[in-house]
């Protein structure tokens, strides 16, 4: 896999000649991804809803993946994404990459990830900016959990987003 050599500083992964595989005809696990949305040109109240009220996150199952889908916006949701990724060290987010190319199962999909370091890198957090996040699961998600445990939270919430979100998701990894 184009994970196995991260640590390299190396960011010319798509060498000129490399074949790719053909898509194959089969239903993706996930839609392909969609160009970013435009960041909200007048935020709505709803999405600066404090979140203070989030339930605490709980393994294997709780509350906390209901409010998740349920008491969450979009831009809520993302934001949350954005800095669980950042609050995690290089190592973690690499194995978090690699989970999520299981989870995908569509090569045609998981090839279009970006290699190297640069998909390592922070996410922009401005991009919703002033879009509140439950700040309480970020401690926890940093301080309190282990990397197993991390790829289970972020494997949750992926899976909890539709379609259009998943795509967003991705398209920040290509």
């Amino acid at each position: 896999s184009k994970f196995d050599n991260i640590g390299d500083d190396s960011d010319d992964e798509g060498a000129a000649g490399v074949q790719r595989p053909r898509p194959t005809a089969q239903k993706p696990a996930v839609a392909a991804p969609e160009a970013p949305a435009a960041p909200p040109q007048s935020l709505s109240e709803e999405h600066k809803r404090p979140l203070t009220d989030a339930p605490k996150i709980e393994l294997p199952e709780g509350a906390w993946t209901k409010y998740y889908t349920d008491q969450m916006t979009a831009p809520q949701r993302m934001q949350t994404m954005v800095h669980l990724w950042n609050s995690a060290e290089q190592e973690e987010r690499v194995e978090f990459l690699r989970h999520l190319i299981d989870i995908i199962g569509n090569p045609a999909i998981s090839n279009r990830i970006k290699g190297g370091q640069e998909v390592l890198k922070d996410l922009d957090t401005e991009f919703y900016d002033g879009v509140t996040y439950p700040e309480e699961w970020v401690t926890a998600f940093k301080e309190e959990m282990k990397p197993e445990d991390k790829k289970v939270v972020m494997e949750k919430l992926f899976k909890s987003l539709d379609n259009s979100e998943r795509g967003l998701v991705l398209g920040t990894l290509m």
